[in-house]
Order: C-alpha cells, then sequence, then structure tokens
C-alpha cells in the first residue's frame, strides 16, 4: 500500500511541475516566476527548501545517534537565525536592487568579471556538494522501497527531477515546492506526533539515564564545545547568504509577502524540524542500534506507522529531497547560463535563446551531480557541512561587506572570496591528513571566516574604490523595498486602503505566530526538562 501511495503522489509533483511549465514565456518567468509570488507560495518554497535530506536524513540520524541539544539545540538554531536574516536582510536588499540571481548582485555591484567569476564558481561548487547530498538522500529512501541497484536510483530520480526544473525554472519549482510542503507537514504534525507517542516523552526524557550525556550540551559523543558552537555559528552564517533561500525571495510580489513569509516560513521550518528531531530520539527508544543512522526515520515510517500514512510520509520525505534538489538545479543553471555567459560575457540573448541556454545548463549540472552521487562520497551530514561552510567563510563576508562598507571594492572582495575558501579546503585537507593539528575545540571553520574578514579589511584600507564602486554603495543604501512597494500599491485604485489592510494583516499575523511559538516551544521544553 505504501508503494501504491508514494507512486501516486510522486506522480502528482511530477506532473504538476509539467503543468507548470505552460505558465513560462519569457526569462523573467524563468528566473524569478515573473515576481507573481504569493505569500503561500513563498512560504512554501521556503519551508519545502529549508526542510531538505540534510534534516530527515543526515540531522535526524545525528539527533538519533548523539542527542538533540548539540545537534538541534545549536545547529538548527543556527539555521533559523540565518534563514530570518536570509528573507530580512540580503533578500530583501537584493530585490529592492532587482537581482534574479545571487552572483547578479556581484555583477552589479562591482562591474568586475573577476569577482563575478569567482562569486559565480563558488556558488556552483557549493551547490553542487549540496546537490549531490539530495540525490544520495533519494537513493537512500529509494533504495527501501525498491529492489532497485542505487546507480539506477540516482538516475531515475535525476530524470524525474529535471522533468520540472529544467522546463519550468522558478516558476516549476516554486508550485512544486508548495505542493510538496503539505506531504511534509504531514511528517511533522502528523506521523512525528505518532512515533513519539509510541515511545512516550518520559521514555525519551530518560534516554541520558540509558546513553550518557544523550542530552548533555557536547551529545553523546563527547565533542569538543568549540565544535558545537562552531556548528552554531555555521549554520547561521550559511544560511544567511546561501542562494537556495535568499533566492525564495526574488519570485515574492512585493515587501509585504516577504515580511509575512519571514514570521509564517521561519516559523513553520524550525518547528516542523523540532518535531522530527524528537521522533529520531523517539526511534533510540522503539529502535536502538539502527545502521547506518541517515535511515532512522525511514525505519520509523516503515515499522511503526499505518503503511496508507507511512506511503504519505515517505512521499514527503523524498519531497523534501525534490525541493531541495531542483532548487540547486535550477540555481547552477541560471548560475552557468545568466551569470557566467550572460553577465560576464555581456551576451545578449532573445527570450528564446535565454531559456534554451538555462535549461542545457541544468541538464550538464544534473548530469555532472548525478556523477558525484553514485561514487556517494560521504555521509550525508558531513558533505552538507563542507558545502555550507564554503558559502559562509567565502561569500557572506564580501556580501556584507560590498552591503554596508564604503570602502568596499572589486580587489578586497576578490582576496576575501578567494582567501576565504582557499584557507578552509586548505587546511581541512592539511587536519584530515594529520599534517597540522588545531587546539581541541577549535574548527579550521573558525580560521577560514577570521582570514576571509581580515583580508577584506586589510585590502579594503590598503586600497581604493572606484568612482562606479561608490555611486553603486549609495545606490545600495538608499534602494529600500518597502518604498518601492509603498509607491507600488499606491498607484492602484484604493491603493490606500489596500495598503493599511496590509499593515494591519502582516501585523496580526506576526503577533499570532509569536503566541503560538511560546506555546510550542514552551510545551516541549517543559516536558522534557531542557
Amino acid at each position: 500500500m505504501e508503494k501504491i501511495i508514494f507512486f501516486i503522489v510522486i506522480a502528482v509533483y511530477i506532473i504538476a511541475g509539467i503543468i507548470v511549465t505552460r505558465y513560462v514565456k519569457s526569462k523573467d518567468d524563468f528566473y524569478v516566476m515573473g515576481e507573481k509570488g504569493s505569500t503561500l507560495l513563498i512560504v512554501g518554497t521556503l519551508a519545502a527548501t529549508y526542510l531538505s535530506a540534510v534534516t530527515l536524513l543526515g540531522l535526524a540520524g545525528m539527533n538519533y545517534s548523539e542527542g538533540l541539544v548539540a545537534h538541534a539545540g545549536f545547529g538548527s538554531f543556527g539555521a533559523w537565525l540565518g534563514t530570518l536574516f536570509a528573507v530580512i536582510y540580503i533578500g530583501r536588499k537584493m530585490k529592492a536592487i532587482e537581482c534574479q540571481t545571487l552572483p547578479e548582485f556581484f555583477e552589479k555591484r562591482f562591474k568586475n568579471k573577476t569577482v563575478t567569476v569567482i562569486s559565480t564558481v563558488i556558488m556552483i561548487i557549493g551547490l553542487l556538494a549540496y546537490g549531490v547530498v539530495q540525490l544520495i538522500g533519494a537513493g537512500v529512501v529509494l533504495s527501501e522501497i525498491l529492489d532497485i541497484p542505487f546507480p539506477i536510483l540516482i538516475l531515475l530520480f535525476t530524470f524525474a527531477l529535471l522533468i520540472f526544473s529544467a522546463m519550468g525554472g522558478m516558476y516549476g519549482v516554486v508550485i512544486t515546492d508548495t505542493l510538496m510542503f503539505f506531504t511534509m507537514l504531514a511528517i511533522s504534525i502528523i506521523i512525528s506526533p505518532i512515533i513519539i507517542g509510541q515511545a512516550g516523552l518520559d521514555q525519551i526524557k530518560n534516554l541520558g539515564e540509558v546513553i550518557p550525556n544523550y542530552w548533555g550540551v557536547t551529545g553523546a559523543e563527547d565533542r569538543p564545545f568549540g565544535w558545537i558552537f562552531s556548528q552554531f555559528l555555521m549554520w547561521i552564517l550559511f544560511f544567511t547568504c546561501t542562494p537556495s533561500l535568499v533566492s525564495r525571495v526574488f519570485p515574492a510580489k512585493n515587501d509585504f509577502v516577504i515580511l509575512k513569509t519571514a514570521v509564517i516560513g521561519v516559523f513553520f521550518a524550525p518547528v516542523m524540524q523540532l518535531l522530527v528531531f524528537i521522533a529520531a530520539a523517539a526511534m533510540q527508544v522503539l529502535q536502538p542500534g539502527i545502521e547506518p543512522a541517515d535511515r532512522v526515520f525511514i525505519v520509523g515510517m516503515m515499522e511503526y506507522i499505518p503503511s496508507g500514512l507511512a506511503g504519505i510520509g515517505l512521499a514527503g520525505l523524498m519531497a523534501s529531497i525534490m525541493s531541495t534538489a531542483s532548487t540547486l538545479f535550477v540555481l547552477t543553471g541560471f548560475a552557468l547560463a545568466k551569470d557566467l555567459f550572460e553577465n560576464v560575457l555581456h551576451k545578449e540573448m532573445s527570450d528564446k535563446q535565454s531559456l534554451i541556454l538555462g535549461r542545457a545548463a541544468q541538464v550538464f549540472v544534473a548530469i555532472l551531480v548525478c556523477i558525484i552521487a553514485i561514487i556517494q562520497p560521504s555521509s550525508i551530514f558531513w558533505i552538507s557541512i563542507y558545502a555550507g561552510s564554503i558559502f559562509a567563510v567565502a561569500w557572506l563576508p564580501t556580501i556584507v561587506g560590498s552591503l554596508e562598507w564604503k570602502r568596499m571594492n572589486s580587489k578586497a572582495a576578490t582576496a576575501s572570496m578567494t582567501v576565504g575558501i582557499i584557507s578552509y579546503i586548505l587546511f581541512g585537507e592539511l587536519i584530515r591528513w594529520k599534517i597540522v593539528s588545531f587546539p581541541t575545540g577549535f574548527d579550521n571553520f573558525y580560521l577560514a571566516i577570521i582570514l576571509s574578514i581580515l583580508t577584506l579589511m586589510m585590502v579594503g584600507y590598503l586600497t581604493t574604490p572606484s568612482e562606479y564602486e561608490l555611486q553603486y554603495y549609495q545606490k545600495l543604501k538608499n534602494a529600500k523595498l518597502s518604498t518601492l512597494t509603498i509607491r507600488n500599491i499606491l498607484k492602484n485604485p484604493n491603493g490606500l486602503a489596500q495598503l493599511k489592510r496590509e499593515y494591519k494583516q502582516t501585523f496580526i499575523i506576526a503577533i499570532s505566530f509569536i503566541v503560538i511559538s511560546v506555546v510550542l516551544w514552551g510545551y516541549f521544553l517543559v516536558k522534557l526538562g531542557m
């Protein structure tokens, strides 16, 4: 039964993606959905992208094995803060200057080919690594259901994904993400509580007596606190500038949609994670010793959930993978087609040519990611950490400097991004091969981001921004999405009444979700004695 339901739900995703392609008439539709995204659609795509294979497979496995405080308490809370910054700070500012991709921000800010190429290459490397995570996750899920070799499963999954991501672009991704969000919501608010109920909150709480330090800050593996804190910091910095989250803002209709999304979407994402992670701990009560731990949620649904509901849950788990993977395919294809080919080479293209190039780039990316995924180089959790750190150490200092520092220029951007990514990879490999060692608790992530920031500041003070860079800095400081939204609404008939209605609605949503959050989080904190 679960197999039938699973494939029916997956077929619905694909059919919906195919139908959506009819609405893609121009490259604006392809890249930013024609900026028609409603609150429902942007909340759906944001939450779906947030709740990826990293949550339902990688992090669920880590919480099952090591406890919730180290990974859910620090890592997930950092990811929640990072998502808030990505939507409210980075995304809104980039949308205000009409960016359709993140590397386009670097192109507009500096008008320097070197900066654009480096930023785009970093984006491609990071997204390829994160895309590999999603495909490995797909293979893990499907291999539990079908008797098909892992490589063939990866190929089939990639082909199905490209049907709507390559054809529909951002339109296809946002619509299908929103559909997928509801099946993912079923995992969190229906399936997870069933698993938690079978184990019992008291038994989950007592895991600390069975597994030493399970509820401790450093977890059952007793990892150094410096490493734990580095995960908290890394997820904040990674999620603040990760293209998969920041780009969710670009299709939004206006600033009110973004503000509502920040409240609703950023509420749903951590709450959905919280329930999943407590359910992972519940599986430690119900069935300890699951190997590899990435399989814990699959085992939970297959063995402790009624078959019909398990089919929906498995489809939701696959949805979490498909939503993020399709986003990564789309964004990496955008980077190759729009940022490298159109912006760097300054090729003037018609809408039709741009669409063809964007779709071809996605096919190329999918093939490359597929090959790497079949090799399956590491666990889901560790690949995600590697990909996330690359964005944090190489991109974020430059983005924040570009938005806030008047002396910021192309030389500082080039030096900071280069030093950040090279130092992170270099010291990571030196540690892995035991050529160098750092003090206990000091992660190479710390060193890389410190070097990136110091390099940016040093080069910035030693060099002078060009006249264009100074002028664009002033444009950035004056660009406010709120002002643009108010102006556009007031142009409409009864614009003032509409504006007042939007303000009132946003305020009510904000207050309501604050109250819900306090009650829900407070309940679990009291029940689990945290």
